[in-house]
């Protein structure tokens, strides 16, 4: 009966990589059964822990090996691959992206700043999403101009002030709703743009 530490993981894994290539039937006091419940009991732990941040290569290492045998059944070996997955990603920022729809973040700048235009650009790479508008007004009269939404923070950028933006000292907007609701909020200052040497 392990758990998760680091020595009742190392322990498993090397128990299993002296057979892996081996046959179950061939592999003395083997039970499967009591291997998979034992496994499954070491990863519910795993995600049962809050901030799971950094990789266990060690229990990589025994998931990997473990789905590696041929001795479970299919079932047991697509949760291995699950479970080896969960593993090899730690919790990271939740992908925030998917929540802006294209269609509703155009509109929620349209109608958050009384724009006439926005056309909206995601950078899925960079993790950002960037609205061009034309016609926008956040209190300082019609112009020009770009919403730049990013995991740390909304901008405005007025193209008649070059080097310079509103920060958004809301929380940051989780959908297009909240956008809309930042883009009519008060809670802005400015911000420089750093000098490129």
């Amino acid at each position: 009966d392990a758990t998760y530490n680091k020595e009742s993981v190392v322990e498993l894994a090397d128990a299993i990589m002296a057979n892996w290539k081996t046959d179950a039937s061939e592999v003395p006091d083997l039970d499967v059964g009591r291997l998979f419940a034992t496994i499954k009991l070491i990863c519910e732990h795993v995600s049962s822990i809050e901030k799971y941040t950094e990789v266990d290569k060690d229990m990589q290492a025994l998931l990997a090996v473990a789905t590696a045998t041929s001795w479970f059944s299919k079932e047991q070996t697509e949760k291995l691959d699950e479970w080896l997955e969960e593993v090899a990603s730690p919790d990271e920022a939740e992908d925030w992206l998917p929540n802006f729809p294209e269609e509703g973040t155009r509109q929620a700048v349209i109608k958050g700043l009384g724009a006439h235009t926005a056309v909206v650009t995601i950078d899925k790479v960079g993790k950002a999403i960037d609205i061009e508008y034309e016609g926008g007004n956040y209190g300082q009269g019609k112009h020009d101009g770009s919403v730049r939404i990013t995991e740390g923070h909304l901008r405005i950028y007025d193209s008649r002030y070059p080097g310079k933006h509103l920060v958004s000292h809301d929380d940051l907007p989780s959908n297009p709703a909240d956008l809309k609701w930042c883009m009519q909020s008060t809670n802005w200052d400015y911000g420089w743009d750093e000098e490129e040497t």
